[in-house]
């Protein structure tokens, strides 16, 4: 299953993509509109493109605040050590009485 993390940055990522492509449809739009076949209304296809936009900017936030969120409610301290094995391993030492000058 997804947790708040994966999931804010799978949606980050998803939406930053969306933002920038819809940008580049908006200006397309705006500057261009005869590279864009198939367009009956150019100033609605313009206000759809940076309303999407829109939509993505406000998911990439609200998926930073997630993220943000689940780093600073994560548990780092141990509560119980009693279930951990911990092992130590003896240091050997390499003093053969040797001198460097």
């Amino acid at each position: 299953m997804c947790d708040l993390a994966t999931g804010s940055r799978c949606c980050a990522f998803y939406s930053l993509i969306g933002a920038i492509f819809m940008l580049w449809v908006g200006i397309m739009v705006t500057k261009q509109p005869f590279y864009v076949g198939g367009l009956d209304d150019e100033d609605s296809a313009k206000e759809s493109a940076f309303g999407a936009m829109g939509t993505f900017i406000f998911t990439f936030i609200l998926s930073v605040i997630g993220i943000i969120y689940d780093s600073k409610n994560q548990d780092t301290e141990i509560e119980d050590a009693s279930n951990y094995n911990i092992i130590t391993i003896p240091q050997r030492r390499f003093d053969d009485g040797v001198e460097l000058s």
